[in-house]
């Protein structure tokens, strides 16, 4: 059977013995006053596609109002035409051959 630790081992142990990294984690000169020039600056007219990704949200979100709103309202017609077993044909020959007999 393989020994799966031996090679975690190794590598774990040359980690170790790595040196430490020497560079500066610090920021850049004016990388402060950047940023907050990139937040304050005008911001540019949306384009086509945003404005039509915004609106398409919000319309779906209206239909889907819409269409639990109508679904409450005619819940109770619905729920009546499940409770009447009573079976309505449209077919004029079996109405002939029930008013024949």
């Amino acid at each position: 059977m393989k020994n799966h630790t031996s090679p975690w081992n190794r590598l774990v142990a040359a980690a170790r013995l790595a040196p430490a990294d020497a560079r500066d984690a610090a920021a850049p000169s004016g990388f402060a006053t950047r940023v907050s020039a990139l937040a304050f600056a005008a911001v540019k007219e949306p384009s086509f596609s945003t404005l039509f990704a915004r609106f398409s949200m919000r319309s779906l979100g209206v239909c889907g109002l819409l269409m639990v709103l109508g679904v409450t309202l005619n819940l109770g017609s619905v729920l009546n035409a499940f409770e009447n077993d009573t079976v309505v044909v449209n077919d004029p020959v079996s109405e002939w051959l029930d008013a024949a007999s």
